[in-house]
């Protein structure tokens, strides 16, 4: 097995002592109890081994989460079926309320992204809560039914504020 470098900032010497660096250099690791306490979303990877871990803390169940890395047909035919959505993650935010969604179909259970670094927990409640017969749990299920009358930018705001949701979302942060 090979050895495993260390990692250091580009500007670093490699010489880290307390003395010559600066506290913005150094890393602050998040504990649990600031996970807890936090009041907003914290950033977590984009990674669908953590996504399959939300979804089944969650209380989802009959769903997986797979990386693609492709959008060709070819490799979108190897796939598992049925494929019930993409997660396409970019950095975009509609900061004016007028151009986000204002409705959808009676049908659809869309919430809008109006929440920092949700952007995970909004799209795998985007999808899952339209999947007809797909196991939900009793939080998320309670959830869906509680915002279905509201408009995406009112769920987007419930999400927010939906412990179940966030204190999972943020056990993820590192």
């Amino acid at each position: 097995m090979a050895k495993s470098s260390k990692r250091r900032r580009l500007n670093d010497s490699g010489n880290s002592s307390p003395t010559n660096t600066s506290l913005a250099q150094e890393t602050v690791l998040i504990t649990d109890d600031d996970k807890r306490e936090w009041k907003g979303f914290c950033e977590i990877e984009s990674e669908p081994a953590f996504f399959n871990a939300m979804l089944k803390d969650f209380g989802v169940r009959g769903v997986k989460v797979q990386e693609v890395v492709s959008l060709e047909k070819d490799f979108l035919a190897l796939l598992p079926q049925p494929v019930y959505g993409l997660i396409f993650l970019f950095k975009w935010r509609e900061e004016d309320p007028v151009g986000q969604e204002q409705s959808c179909p009676e049908e659809v259970w869309f919430a809008n992204q109006t929440v920092d670094n949700a952007c995970a927990s909004v799209a795998l409640l985007n999808i899952v809560n339209n999947v007809s017969g797909l196991e939900l749990g009793d939080s998320l299920q309670q959830f869906k039914d509680f915002t279905a009358t509201f408009t995406p930018a009112l769920r987007g705001d419930a999400i927010g504020n939906f412990e179940h949701v966030k204190s999972i979302h943020n056990s993820f942060a590192r």
